[in-house]
C-alpha cells in the first residue's frame, strides 16, 4: 500500500492481495488505501450476490468524463486456498460487466476503461463480447504488449510485470467519444 501511494496510483484492482484473506483485504480497502480507489465489479457475496467492492469510478480528466471499471482476478478461489475468501465469489461476470458499461455510458462517460487482472487472452475475448469498452488495461499474464491490440473498437494492452515496462495510454476524446489514442 505504501509503495502504491508513493508511486501515485489512483485506482487499483486486485489479485495477490486476496491471499491475505477477506478480512485483511476489507480492512485495507476501508481504512488504509485512501486516496487510492479499490475497484472490483466481479467480487460478490456468496450468500446474496451483493457487491463486496465498488465496481467503478467516474471522474473528470481534462474535462472528459472517464469511467474506470475494476475486474479482479476471476479465478482467485481456484488459484488460492478457498478458505481465504470463503464468503466471496469471483468469476468473469460478463453480463454484469456489460450492465456496468451501459450504466456508466448512461451517466455520461465519454470513455470507458476496464482495469483488468483477467490475463491477456480473457481480455481479448471480453473485448470482442462486451460493447462499449474503449480500452482494457490488463494484467496477470505478464505480457509486455508493445502496441495495443485492436479488437473491434476496443484497445487491449498489458504492460508486462515487475516494473519492466510502463504503459501510458492517452485517449483523444472528441464529440463525446474516443477518436484516437497514443500509447
Amino acid at each position: 500500500i505504501g509503495a502504491q501511494k508513493l508511486l501515485g496510483v489512483d485506482i487499483m484492482t486486485a489479485h495477490w492481495e486476496f491471499t491475505y484473506g477477506a478480512k485483511r483485504v476489507q480492512q485495507a480497502v476501508d481504512k488504509e488505501l485512501a486516496p487510492i480507489e479499490f475497484l472490483a465489479q466481479n467480487v460478490k457475496t456468496a450468500d446474496f450476490e451483493d457487491p463486496v467492492f465498488k465496481p467503478y469510478s467516474v471522474r473528470s480528466v481534462n474535462g472528459v468524463a472517464l469511467a474506470v471499471i475494476g475486474q479482479a482476478f476471476p479465478y482467485t478461489p481456484i488459484a488460492n486456498p478457498r478458505y481465504l475468501v470463503a464468503d466471496w465469489t469471483f468469476g468473469i461476470q460478463e453480463p454484469r460487466l456489460q450492465q456496468l458499461v451501459d450504466e456508466v455510458r448512461a451517466k455520461g462517460a465519454q470513455a470507458v476503461v476496464l482495469l483488468s487482472h483477467n490475463g491477456l487472452e480473457v481480455d481479448l475475448k471480453l473485448a470482442a463480447r462486451v460493447r462499449g469498452i474503449d480500452a482494457i488495461l490488463g494484467g496477470h499474464t505478464h505480457d509486455g504488449v508493445p502496441a495495443p491490440i485492436m479488437v473491434g473498437n476496443t484497445l487491449v494492452t498489458n504492460a508486462g510485470s515487475h516494473g519492466k515496462f510502463l504503459g501510458v495510454l492517452d485517449l483523444e476524446v472528441r464529440g463525446g467519444k474516443v477518436s484516437g489514442y497514443r500509447y
